[in-house]
Order: C-alpha cells, then structure tokens, then sequence
C-alpha cells in the first residue's frame, strides 16, 4: 500500500485498525527496497490469503475478512469478488441461503457501493444473511445492512460508520534532510493537494466536499438496506462509534445476536429447503404465466 497515496483516498474504515496500517506503510516507505523485503522476511509477514467460500448443506457461506478494496489495491477481500460471488449464489437454485460472514475493519469506499447494490439485489432470489463474527465495521458494515439480515456474535462488535481522508505533508521532513522537490503540472489542478506543501485550503475544500459526498451515500445505502429514513441513520447506527452486540441490539442496528454456527443452523432446516422450493415454483409460474 502506497503510503502517500493511501493517506488521501476514502476511506470506510475503524480508525485504529486504518491508523496501523497507515504507520506500517509510512514506515515501509522510507526504507530502501532490499531493506524492507528484509525487514519483512524477519517479522515473517505474508499476505492473508483470502478464505474460500463453503457450502454447509443448501447454504452458501462466504468469508468476508480483512481489509476490503477493489481490484488493483492492496486488500484482503476484493469488492468485485464479494459482488460476484453473491450473484452466482443467488442465481444458483440448489442454494437456499447466502451466509456473509464478516471479519474485517473496512476498507476503501471505492468499490464498496457497487458490491452493496450486488448484495441488496440477490435478496430478490433468496435471504443474504450477514453475521459479524465477530467484528464488522465501515465498510463491512456498509455491505453488511444490505443484507435481509444482520446479526453479531455475542461477543462481537459492529459500527464505525463514516468515512475519512486525509493529507500528508512530507515538507518539513524534505527540510531536515535537504530534499526540495519541485512538481510541474499542466494545470495547478494536476499537482493540487501533492505531499511537498501544505494542504491549501481549496484542496482542503475539495477533500472535505468528497469525504461528506460519501459519507451521504454510506447513510443513503443503511437506510436502503434497513428499510428507514436516511435522516434517522445517525440515530440508530451511530456517527463512527462502535457498538457491542447487547448495544446494537437494543438500538435497533442488528437483528439478532447469533453464532456464525446458530444462523448456518437455522437456514439448513428442512423449512428453510421447503420455503426455497415453494419460492422456485413460484418464480416458475410467474415466468410461464409471461
């Protein structure tokens, strides 16, 4: 992750867990290229592979972990595999249930929105349940109440809702060390908000109108998925806070507090499969009677 570049995008994220990855990245990039894949070959990090989705009998479980980011970023699940996968769940008719199971802090808001409008659509086909087992914050949550439902593991937490950017400005790091960089753009607008200065105010302006942009759509798609009105958002699912799942519950944010194991349970019952079956022939029907 580009540290410069990361500290000025959207982001959906918990604040602690975007401000560890930050310092990381900031730290990684003032080290030379051989330096750092040593540093990282003795803290014997690697990258989270992604875990796969399950099926437990007619229900279709599907891990949401880690950082979430579209395609081409670093990330831990990508936003365009979330969306696929829901449709070809939901067009599949042997599955009766999507199951999301979310551990993940959040991530970029680019992408996050269209993987929403995947999840929201497929509960036209069959329940899309999301669970936070047991944490689901930002943007998790964003896709999490486009769900038909939402619960949180008992000891889990849910929340974060927002968005943020931000500006670094590496001037006065340039001074101690006698490094002047001098950027030429074709337009002021091509090198605004740039690292070596800084932040003016316009550019100020313009992050500011863009992190309220998205912020307006997050509550937009809760209220969406929740069935509400946007102006009631803030109310029940907070401005940024989190919340254990007793809280959640009595505030109205979640629908339930279950196990990743209880809701898996509840959805492979023989009137769950019965209930699949029943809306097939009626989608049969409807699509003879046209």
């Amino acid at each position: 992750m580009d540290h410069l570049m990361a500290s000025s995008a959207l982001w959906a994220m918990h604040p602690t867990f975007l401000a560890a990855a930050l310092k990381q990245s900031g730290v990684e990039a003032l080290l030379p290229d051989a330096l750092r894949a040593f540093a990282g070959s003795l803290s014997g990090q690697q990258a989270a592979k992604p875990a796969d989705p399950i099926r437990e009998g007619s229900t279709f479980i599907m891990p949401v972990t880690g950082m979430l980011a579209p395609r081409g970023l670093g990330g831990s699940t990508y936003y365009d595999t979330i969306a696929d996968r829901v449709r070809e769940a939901a067009a599949d008719s042997k599955i009766g249930a999507i199951v999301l199971a979310f551990r993940s802090p959040g991530g970029y808001v680019w992408g996050c929105s269209e993987a929403g409008d995947a999840i929201f659509e497929a509960r036209d086909a069959k329940p899309v349940i999301a669970v936070a087992d047991p944490y689901c914050f930002s943007a998790a949550y964003w896709l999490a109440t486009q769900c038909s439902a939402f619960h949180c593991t008992p000891s889990g937490e849910v929340g974060s809702v927002g968005v943020r950017s931000g500006h670094t400005d590496m001037s006065g790091f340039e001074d101690k060390i006698g490094m002047k960089t001098t950027l030429i753009g074709s337009h002021p607008d091509k090198i605004a908000g740039h690292s070596h200065a800084p932040l003016d105010d316009d550019h100020r302006a313009d992050l500011e109108a863009a992190v309220e942009e998205s912020n307006v759509a997050f509550a937009a798609a809760i209220a969406r998925g929740r069935g509400m009105k946007p102006s009631d958002v803030a109310a029940v699912h907070g401005t940024g806070k989190t919340f254990s799942a007793p809280r959640a519950l009595a505030n109205g944010a979640i629908d339930g507090i279950s196990t990743l194991r209880d809701v898996v349970a509840k959805y492979n019952t023989g009137r769950a499969r019965l209930s699949l079956m029943r809306r097939q022939a009626a989608a049969m029907d409807l699509a003879r009677a046209i």
